[in-house]
């Protein structure tokens, strides 16, 4: 078990950060002594691993996490005990589907940057050749 001060150092956010992650519900709150400090485990670590990853790599803003977490929850509920419905997968499915839609335009987005860089530096790579001749 960690406490907020260990996770700070693994993670790189501030303790706000992660408080405020557990707030609004992105990863699971964690356990507490009766002194009620926070410790956290491997799960929480993870969690806060692949919240970062999604902001930072792929841009995702934490409305979005929130509806992924929200949704991701919501299955795994109903697939641990109960009330599984055509109508509730249909639903689960189709908010998948405009996430996975959305990460599609974040990727095509990102590629034609990515084109742009490349041909931004086979530009410089051109006119450091001129400069040198």
């Amino acid at each position: 078990m960690y406490k907020i001060d260990d996770v700070m150092k693994m993670t790189g956010l501030t303790k706000r950060t992660i408080r405020y992650y557990e707030e609004i519900g992105l990863i699971t709150p964690p356990q507490r002594t009766k002194g009620n400090t926070r410790l956290y485990v491997e799960e929480n670590i993870n969690e806060l691993k692949k919240i970062i990853e999604a902001k930072e790599v792929l841009g995702f803003s934490l409305q979005e996490l929130q509806q992924f977490v929200h949704l991701k929850k919501r299955i795994e509920r109903r697939k641990a005990g109960g009330e599984l419905t055509k109508e509730g997968l249909e639903d689960f499915q189709e908010r998948l589907s405009v996430q996975i839609n959305e990460l599609a335009r974040k990727i095509q987005r990102m590629q034609r940057f990515e084109q742009e860089l490349h041909e931004l530096m086979d530009r410089t790579e051109y006119l450091k050749t001129t400069l040198e001749e």
